[in-house]
């Protein structure tokens, strides 16, 4: 192969790791302000719900279901999926 081929080949893992990141931020796009928010610093940035609460300035409890709920919204929007990011 020459070597702008080689270059630009991406591994397969890398292609289904790319696709998975840009379903997952497609998902996080489509989320409601404060579920996505909820979700980001609780879990991306492992605030837990203080975090969320300090983001939402809201009560930890609050925060808490907030994040809750947009796990769910996420889980939905990524269902078929399989836990490894495989196609079902």
């Amino acid at each position: 192969m020459p070597p702008h081929e080689v270059d630009s080949h991406i591994p397969v893992a890398d292609e289904q790791e790319a696709e998975l990141v840009r379903r997952l931020e497609v998902a996080l796009a489509q989320l409601p302000a404060a579920e996505r928010t909820a979700v980001v610093a609780a879990i991306a940035y492992s605030g837990g719900s203080v975090g969320a609460a300090m983001e939402l300035g809201v009560e930890v409890v609050d925060a808490d279901a907030i994040t809750r709920s947009g796990l769910q919204l996420l889980r939905a929007a990524l269902d078929d999926l399989d836990a490894h990011g495989a196609p079902l």
